[in-house]
Order: C-alpha cells, then structure tokens, then sequence
C-alpha cells in the first residue's frame, strides 16, 4: 500500500514519528509520499527520507494557502531549485484555495502555472490541492492536459470534473478519511471512475477517517480508506490495495518499492 499524501515532517510528529513509521509498517504500508506546502519543507522532508530510505517519496512546491506576495519570490527560488536538482519525486502541494481567504487568488493562479510549468520541463508528477475553486483551476489545468502527470489531492470536486480530468487529463484521483463522513459527496458517484485512476492517502495529520476522527491521523489509517473504497468498487480490499499501490507507482515510471532499510 502506498500512502501518496502526508505531511509527517510537521510539529505535530516531532515527538513519536519513530513509532508511526512502525504502525505505518505493521499496517502494510510500503510506500509514504511527503509534498511540501512551503520551501522550508525541503529540508525536513530530505531529513526523514535519509533515515528511512526507499520508504519516502518527497515533493516541493508551495501550497496556495502559503502564497503571499511578500515571500513568493524567494519561496518559489527555493522550491525551483529543488525540483531541478533532480533530488524530488515532483512538484508539490500546489493549487488554488478559496475556503480562508480569497485575497491572492490571482497569485496563486500565477504561482500553479509557473510550477506546472517546472513539472513539464522536468517531466515530473504534480500534486494538486483544490478547495472552493474547481471552477477555477479548470481552465488552468487544460492546457496542460498530455503535458504532465499528477494527482487531484482529496478529491472534490463534482462527477463532471471527475471524468473530464481522469478521461481527458489522465490524472489520478486521491481519496482519503473523508470518503468515511457522513454525506460524502465523492462517495455518491466513485464509482463511475475506474479504479485504474485512483490513488490513496491520508493527508496525515488531517481528515482522519472514521472511527479515530478527532485524533491525529497517520499513514496506518490507510487500510480504513481500502475498507471504505471496498463497498463502492464491491472488489476485495487486497484488490484495492494492489491497483492503488500500482497506480501511484505509475506515475513515477517505476516500480513499487516493497524493501527499505532504516538509518540510524
């Protein structure tokens, strides 16, 4: 299992993230992709894929929610040089956000394009962050269709966007803790996007999955994102897991990694 979205170089995994990368490992996962929101991630995520290599896949980018024309410039100088150093699997957290503030949204459509951009060039995968603003980001992400690859993180968006980004951009959809909620509006139509272009994630340490909402979440919830994904694709959870896990390695034109060794 591949958890293709958690952030577990934050505070909130400073005190125990020894002990979650173990549940992580008891649980099955064999895969953990990290995107950053910021240009000091970088460091920290390098940081915990030295101690655990082969288990971390790590992206630069600079979240919508971080765009602020104060810093862009020297945050987004950073990020570019990381994705052109060749040491990142791709490009992200980026994307649009309207659900705090709407102030900078013609810079964060700015900010995207230019990172989509980077994503192109280096012809790596792009992790995509959405909120209040799929009306938005759809025009943005059409001339890129072809062009690059990535994922729509935590997914929702509305079945028309769905088809249209999976059949016409050949993106992949990330579904997390939030497919358990009650009155989840993906959930209603899921099942009309083919497995082959879903992928799962936590988005730890956010959107924990029934029943553990309220607490931090981490990449051992995943088997709760399969249980759930089970009864609206009616295929067995070792079904979901194997097809999600190939997916996400797709998309980095390589193998599923299944060996790591831990550095002190």
């Amino acid at each position: 299992m591949t958890d293709t979205h958690a952030h577990l170089y934050l505070s909130a995994f400073e005190e125990d993230l020894e002990q979650v990368i173990d549940r992580a490992l008891h649980s099955g996962i064999q895969s953990i992709w990290m995107p950053g929101i910021d240009a000091s991630s970088i460091e920290k995520m390098q940081t915990i894929e030295s101690r655990w290599p082969g288990l971390f896949k790590s992206f630069a980018g600079l979240h919508p929610c971080d765009v602020h024309p104060d810093t862009v410039d020297q945050q987004l100088e950073v990020i570019k040089k990381a994705i052109f150093s060749g040491n990142v699997a791709g490009v992200g957290e980026v994307g649009l956000d309207t659900h705090w503030d709407s102030t900078y949204i013609a810079l964060q459509k700015k900010v995207l394009i230019q990172q989509l951009e980077w994503a192109q060039q280096r012809n790596l995968p792009f992790i995509m962050h959405v909120r209040d603003a799929f009306d938005e980001i759809m025009p943005l992400i059409r001339p890129f269709y072809g062009k690059v690859n990535g994922i729509f993180h935590s997914f929702a968006g509305n079945l028309e966007q769905a088809k249209e980004l999976t059949e016409e951009g050949g993106f992949l959809l990330g579904i997390n803790g939030s497919i358990t909620y009650k009155n989840q509006a993906v959930r209603l139509f899921l099942q009309n996007i083919p497995l082959t272009h879903i992928v799962v994630e936590t988005d730890a340490p956010y959107l924990t999955p029934i029943p553990h909402r309220g607490k931090r979440n981490e990449p051992d919830k995943i088997p709760l994102i399969i249980e759930a994904l089970q009864s609206v694709y009616q295929v067995t959870s070792s079904q979901i897991a194997q097809i999600t896990h190939e997916n996400a390695h797709k998309l980095l034109n390589g193998s599923p990694e299944v060996n790591f060794t831990k550095n002190a």
